[in-house]
């Protein structure tokens, strides 16, 4: 199962302590402009599943501040592959693929696209984003001047910023207002530079949370320079969230043995919490706060 023809078959292409943070900020009107400063060739690989509600957002914002996106819809049944498929027609820089085994194989699957579908000798980054996690970039030559930063670090590391939406009823997005934490999380995403990383084998880890040099049996984590942070929005809805821990834990249960250490457990953690409490929208407001951490009573 760790074999990259495994994963081969179904890859098919198809042609600061502000208390409150709007939105709004983060857009401007000419989206999909592009321009011509670079930082080498930037690209983004998403794996996404069921996340129409906040797709139109994500793919607008990915796509005026990335060279390329690499979208992979993996079993979608809201009308997410449509509407990928129907972007990447229309926009020269978005690849739309699909990935139909039913198990959660993100770490395999991240792996295999940024070793296969990207040039390892051409210049440029590598990140690995969900359709809930947003760049604090208002345009792509304030995110490549960022970027020009950090040039010569082949990691760096994203600490979430877990955004609380007031309104949770809606799902909206552009000009909602969202309670902003005070401090990052301890957890964080990472990107990479290709040309920078060493010839030999190398893995994302599940959840894109780190780069392993060697095998999964035998691995060493490379350090990552601390960058900027994400905007993270896990939690929108209740019925986005039920949904969400849903797809999660039959996915990991879809994986059998091939499910390692604690993989996901957060998903089986919030599952227990929605079961075993009524689902107001202070648990969900802690929920989204706190989100990839141990959670203990009181909720």
């Amino acid at each position: 199962m760790r074999n990259t023809d495994f994963f081969l078959a179904p890859l098919r292409k198809l042609v600061g302590r502000k208390l409150f943070f709007r939105w709004k900020t983060l857009w401007a009107p000419h989206i999909f402009a592009r321009t011509n400063q670079t930082a080498g060739q930037t690209t983004l690989i998403s794996m996404i599943r069921n996340e129409k509600a906040i797709l139109e957002t994500f793919c607008a914002h990915a796509s005026s501040l990335f060279d390329r996106v690499i979208l992979i819809d993996h079993l979608s049944s809201d009308g997410t592959r449509e509407y990928i498929k129907l972007l990447s027609e229309k926009c020269s820089n978005i690849e739309y693929y699909c990935f139909d085994e039913p198990g959660y194989y993100q770490s395999e699957l991240m792996t295999w696209t940024a070793s296969h579908l990207v040039d390892k000798k051409m210049p440029g980054w590598i990140f690995f984003l969900d359709a809930d996690e947003f760049m604090p970039f208002r345009s792509k030559d304030e995110f490549n001047r960022k970027l020009s930063q950090f040039s010569q670090f082949p990691v760096i590391s994203m600490p979430w910023l877990n955004l609380v939406p007031l309104d949770m009823e809606s799902g909206r997005v552009i000009d909602e207002f969202f309670l902003k934490p005070p401090k990052p999380s301890r957890h964080h995403k990472i990107a990479y530079q290709p040309s920078h990383i060493p010839s030999g084998d190398y893995f994302i880890a599940q959840g894109n949370h780190a780069l392993f040099m060697g095998n999964r049996s035998s691995k060493v984590k490379l350090p990552a320079k601390n960058s900027f942070p994400l905007y993270h929005l896990p939690i929108r809805t209740k019925h986005q969230l039920l949904e969400k821990i849903c797809y999660g834990i039959d996915s990991y249960r879809h994986m059998g043995s091939d499910r390692k250490n604690n993989n996901g457990i957060h998903w089986n953690e919030i599952h227990r919490i929605i079961e075993n409490n009524n689902l107001t929208n202070e648990i969900m407001a802690a929920i989204a706060s706190s989100y990839f951490v141990t959670f203990s009573p009181p909720f």
